[in-house]
C-alpha cells in the first residue's frame, strides 16, 4: 500500500499551510511549489497521483497556464483548481483545461477530501465507485485506488495474490493486507484486464505469478504466501492448455 502523492501549486503561504495540514493529517504525501516553473521541475523528479493547482499565482492565471502546458506535453495527471476568484471569464478559461473539479476558498476538510476522491474516480472513468462503502476502489492497470476511512490509498496490482468474490463483494488478498470492495468478479476482471490474473474457480481470480504449487488431481493451487485456492474443472482445462503455470 502506498499513500497518494499530491502536488500543490499555491503561492499564498497561509493557504498552503491549511491545505498541507489537511492533506498530511490524512496521510497524503505533499510536494508544495510556489510557481509554474517549480511545478514543472517537480514533475521531472517525482510521480504524482493528483495535483491541486491554485488558479492565480502572483496575480496571473499560472495554474491555468500550467494545466495547458501539461496538456500540450501529453502529461495526464488528474488535477483540481483552487481559487478565490469568482470571475466568469477566468472560469471559462479554466474550463477548457478540463479540470476534474474546483475548490473555492475558503474550503473545509471534507470538501477537499471528497474532491480528491472524485478526481481519482473521474480520471479512471469509474464514477461513484468509492461512495457506497468505506472500502471501495478505483481500478487501473497498475494500481488500485482504495478508499480507506476518509483517504484514498494506492495498492500495486502486482501485490495482489488472489481475489475472492462473495455475492457483490470482492476480497483482495494482497501482500500488505486485505481489502474488501463492492464489485463483482466479472467486472473487476474486465476492468483489471491483466494477463497475470486468471480465473480458477467461479469465485476466484489468481495472480499466476504468485503460484508456488499446482495439484491438478486435487483441484488445488498453493500460492507463495501458502494460501490455498480451489481449482474447478470448468477452468482447469483452459488453464493447463494455455500452459499458464509453466510460463
Amino acid at each position: 500500500m502506498e499513500n497518494l502523492h499530491i502536488l500543490v501549486l499555491e503561492d499564498q503561504q497561509d493557504d498552503a499551510d491549511v491545505l498541507i495540514d489537511i492533506l498530511e493529517k490524512n496521510e497524503y504525501i505533499v510536494t508544495h511549489v510556489l510557481n509554474r516553473q517549480e511545478a514543472h521541475e517537480a514533475l521531472k523528479d517525482k510521480k504524482f497521483d493528483i495535483m491541486v493547482l491554485d488558479i492565480m499565482i502572483h496575480g496571473k492565471p499560472e495554474g491555468i497556464d500550467f494545466a495547458q502546458q501539461l496538456d500540450t506535453e501529453g502529461i495526464r495527471i488528474p488535477f483540481v483548481f483552487l481559487t478565490s476568484i469568482h470571475s466568469r471569464i477566468i472560469f471559462e478559461k479554466a474550463k477548457y483545461t478540463k479540470p476534474f473539479s474546483y475548490l473555492l476558498k475558503p474550503f473545509n476538510e471534507m470538501e477537499l477530501l471528497y474532491t480528491i476522491e472524485l478526481a481519482i474516480e473521474m480520471h479512471h472513468g469509474q464514477e461513484n465507485t468509492m461512495s457506497v462503502t468505506e472500502n471501495n476502489a478505483v481500478i487501473a492497470p497498475e494500481f488500485l485506488f482504495v478508499k480507506k476511512q476518509r483517504k484514498v490509498v494506492k495498492v500495486n496490482v502486482s501485490t495482489i495474490n488472489y481475489i475472492e468474490v462473495s455475492e457483490k463483494y470482492c476480497s483482495l488478498i494482497c501482500d500488505a493486507g486485505d481489502y474488501l470492495i463492492k464489485l463483482s468478479l466479472s467486472k473487476i476482471k474486465n476492468i483489471l484486464a491483466n494477463p497475470d490474473f486468471k480465473q480458477t474457480h467461479r469465485n476466484y481470480l489468481v495472480n499466476i505469478k504468485k503460484i508456488k504449487e499446482l495439484y491438478v488431481e486435487d483441484n488445488l493451487i498453493i500460492l507463495e504466501t501458502n494460501h490455498k485456492v480451489p481449482f474447478s474443472e470448468r477452468y482447469k482445462a483452459a488453464f493447463l492448455r494455455d500452459g499458464l503455470f509453466f510460463r
